[in-house]
């Protein structure tokens, strides 16, 4: 490190980056279709770690395909414990339905009430599904974009400032490639990775070519790419689980 670089203190969020794959490292089917790709004893072992965190994130794309509900519901009711996780998506222009299940749950008095992170760019249909996703019980921030996309160090420093102390993101594409991305040199400052653990199921399965893989830019783009340190891999049922903790960019 030069004498004219120093080091940023990380995200105060901790943030634990989950995603099931293929062999063939895919993440979803042809047309982002969803796919079974975690057995029951990796699903389980997904909601235990679900209630280890304060809050479990996804992208709008994940939310418009899988309807997802973010809760613990497969840990056995003895042993479930009773704080549930705060359900936060992002959805840049607002196109999460009302009836979803996240919404549903909040108004049935089954899950906490969702967060959505909005881009703070004025688009005009935004007002009207501002309005709608309000009264149907959300809570909205607005954090601007790079490059096209929610910054991601907006919102987990919004998330800080909430309370929320750790976060469970559950990535599709987009959100795996935002989440690896090394943060720019800031202000003189080398910033920390956006992530500290990332935790991969890898199903005994191929998808083939239609597949949704996920990307991590490197140097081709005159990017870095994250520096990895083994933690941990397990068998869990038929599926390989592997722990791995982002050392720097």
């Amino acid at each position: 490190m030069s004498s004219t670089q120093r080091c940023c203190p990380r995200f105060l969020t901790l943030v634990t980056l989950t995603f099931a794959q293929s062999l063939d490292a895919k993440i979803a089917g042809n047309r982002k279709r969803q796919l079974a790709l975690s057995c029951p004893e990796s699903m389980l072992m997904t909601h235990w770690m679900r209630s280890m965190h304060d809050a479990i994130l996804v992208g709008i794309g994940t939310a418009l395909n899988d309807n997802p509900q973010l809760n613990t519901r497969l840990i056995p009711e003895v042993s479930r414990p009773s704080k549930l996780p705060r359900p936060v998506v992002l959805d840049a222009r607002l196109q999460l339905p009302i009836d979803c299940k996240l919404l549903s749950n909040f108004r049935q008095g089954r899950g906490l009430q969702p967060w959505i992170f909005c881009s703070s760019s004025a688009f005009p249909e935004m007002s009207s599904r501002r309005s709608a996703l309000l009264g149907a019980g959300a809570v909205i921030f607005d954090v601007p974009c790079e490059d096209g996309l929610l910054s991601i160090p907006q919102v987990l420093g919004q998330l800080y400032k909430q309370g929320i102390k750790s976060l469970m993101v559950e990535g599709g594409a987009t959100v795996i490639n935002s989440f690896l991305k090394c943060p720019q040199q800031l202000h003189g400052w080398d910033t920390s990775p956006m992530v500290d653990t990332i935790v991969i199921t890898t199903a005994p399965i191929f998808v083939g070519d239609g597949g949704v893989e996920y990307k991590v830019d490197g140097e081709e783009r005159g990017e870095k790419v994250p520096t990895l340190q083994h933690v941990r891999t397990a068998l869990m049922g038929i599926d390989t689980v592997t722990a791995l903790r982002i050392l720097r960019c």
